[in-house]
C-alpha cells in the first residue's frame, strides 16, 4: 500500500513539472536546462535530476534547434562567468573575491528557482548526499 501512495506522489510531482514545463517558452525551457546543468557543475551541492532530461526529451523536433541554442547560451555564460578565469593577475584576489561572490548570489538565485521548491521550474535541482 506504501509503494502504490510514493508512486502516486511521484506521478503526481512530475505531472505538475510538466505542466509548468508546458506554460514555458522553448527558450525559457532551453535556458532553465542550461541553467541546471551549469548549476550542477558550478554550485557547491547540486545535481541535477531526472526531470532535467525529461525536460530535454519532451521537446519535439521542430523545437530543438532552439532549446538546444538557449541551454548553450546559458551554459557558455555560466562558465565563462563563473569559472573565474578571465581574472587579471595584476588585480587577481580583488577579482577571484568578486568572482566567488558572483558564483553564490547565482547559486542562490538558482536554487530559488529550479530547486526542489523552485519558483520557476521546480524540482530540476537536488541537493547530492
Amino acid at each position: 500500500m506504501k509503494k502504490s501512495v510514493i508512486a502516486g506522489l511521484i506521478a503526481l510531482a512530475a505531472a505538475a513539472s510538466a505542466a509548468a514545463a508546458q506554460n514555458l517558452s522553448i527558450d525559457e525551457q532551453g535556458a532553465r536546462h542550461g541553467q541546471a546543468l551549469s548549476a550542477a557543475k558550478i554550485c557547491p551541492g547540486a545535481r541535477t535530476t531526472a526531470k532535467v532530461n525529461a525536460l530535454a526529451t519532451a521537446i519535439k523536433a521542430a523545437d530543438r534547434v532552439a532549446f538546444d541554442a538557449a541551454s548553450q547560451k546559458i551554459i557558455l555564460a555560466w562558465d565563462k562567468a563563473f569559472l573565474c578565469q578571465d581574472v587579471d593577475p595584476a588585480q587577481a584576489p580583488r577579482e577571484i573575491n568578486s568572482c566567488r561572490k558572483s558564483k553564490i548570489l547565482s547559486c542562490t538565485a538558482t536554487w530559488s528557482e529550479i530547486g526542489p521548491e523552485g519558483t520557476a521550474l521546480p524540482g530540476l535541482l537536488e541537493f547530492a548526499p
